[in-house]
């Protein structure tokens, strides 16, 4: 385990308000990644995969950015606009590792 890592599950153990800050900045990073991911397999660039899903290229931009949290509504209707389903589920804690 890297120290970096060592740290963040040690600050996680003891500040409560680190822990959650973290898990949503996680979520939000794994978000811009499988959007990012989605944007590679239609092997548009931004402002076509924009135009293609109706919307702008800021907002693909700061969702791919981390820089916005997309709602469930936005990215629903992203997977659709591209002939997608968007799929959710809880997993336990051990699983949380990949997307």
């Amino acid at each position: 385990m890297s120290k970096v890592s060592e740290l963040i599950k040690d600050k996680s153990q003891t500040s409560e308000t680190f822990r959650v800050s973290y898990e949503e900045e996680t979520m939000k990073l794994n978000m811009a990644d499988l959007v990012y991911d989605l944007r590679q397999q239609t092997g548009l660039n931004q402002t076509a995969f924009a135009k293609k899903v109706e919307k702008s290229r800021s907002t693909i931009a700061r969702i791919e950015s981390g820089n916005m949290e997309p709602s469930i509504h936005l990215l629903v209707d992203i997977a659709g606009k591209l002939g997608k389903k968007m799929e959710i589920k809880f997993v336990e804690e051990s699983q949380k590792a990949g997307h």
